[in-house]
């Protein structure tokens, strides 16, 4: 309907693409319309250049596709971080010493999150005094609730659920880590960069656009918890890299990923499709 109106009318449609989940019947036919809606548009905007390349290969021309990754704010109160990263880990009694782990997003299938839980039962057995936040919410949580439990995990595996103050639950990790199988430009990776925290992620979509292996982050292959658990590892025995890494990522972001220059670049396509209207 919205397209109809906005044809009728003369007035441009924009639409941002972030990519496409297809867990269900259901989702695959949701998807299968609104790739074929965006033919419509006037300009999409895709998060990341696989997005762009799949978009074209469902038919959506290249002229209509406008690559523009996310952006996160750079600017961080290092002593409010403190302040958080105390109160998140009083909240489950994690000491001071504990190795803390964390994933932000979406608890569903497409993140590998059991491969996550898979790693930590290994790292438990390396003795590791490994702490988990799951935090996020979705269709996943009781599932891997009785994984952890199932892999000795039940009382360093927590689940604070979705949170809106994301930004005050970041600094309490030690590391930060996507298991995921898809992904175009992830926020939380971007975030947890933001402030300095190391991360291991898959080497999916627009994630090796983002990480460097080695330097401002770490990359796996999706679906080997070993690959995981070795990283880790590397990432505990050695502060220093550990340091060197959050510190590389965090410059990378506030070069590239400034959630101001985002905005410039979203704003300046509005612009032109006012400009060609009129």
């Amino acid at each position: 309907m919205g397209i109809v109106s906005a044809k009728i009318l003369g007035i441009p449609i924009i639409s941002t693409c972030h990519g496409f989940i297809e867990n269900d019947r259901k989702l695959f036919w949701y998807n299968k319309l609104d790739r074929f809606a965006l033919r419509f548009f006037n300009r999409i905007i895709a998060v990341s250049d696989e997005i762009s390349e799949y978009l074209q290969q469902t038919g959506v021309k290249k002229v209509l596709i406008k690559v523009i990754p996310n952006g996160v704010k750079t600017e961080i109160d290092h002593a409010f971080s403190l302040q958080n990263k105390k109160a998140k880990r009083a909240l489950f009694n994690i000491r001071e010493k504990d190795f803390v782990l964390g994933y932000i997003g979406r608890l569903s299938q497409e993140k590998g999150i059991e491969y996550l839980i898979h790693a930590s039962s290994m790292l438990e057995k390396a003795i590791i005094p490994i702490k988990i936040l799951l935090i996020g919410d979705g269709p996943q949580k009781e599932t891997l609730k009785a994984l952890a439990k199932e892999n000795g995990l039940g009382t360093k595996v927590f689940f604070p659920g979705f949170q809106s103050d994301i930004e005050e639950w970041i600094p309490a990790l030690d590391v930060f880590i996507l298991p995921s199988f898809t992904e175009g430009t992830p926020m939380s990776l971007l975030e947890a960069m933001a402030y300095g925290i190391p991360v291991v992620a898959s080497a999916v979509g627009g994630v090796p656009k983002i990480i460097d292996s080695g330097k401002t982050g770490i990359l796996v292959s999706p679906g080997r918890p070993k690959e995981i658990r070795d990283n880790i590892v590397r990432l505990y025995d050695n502060p220093s890299l550990r340091n060197k890494i959050g510190k590389a990522g965090q410059q990378k972001v506030k070069e590239e990923f400034d959630v101001e220059s985002w905005a410039r670049q979203i704003e300046a396509e509005y612009i032109s499709l006012i400009k060609n209207r009129t």
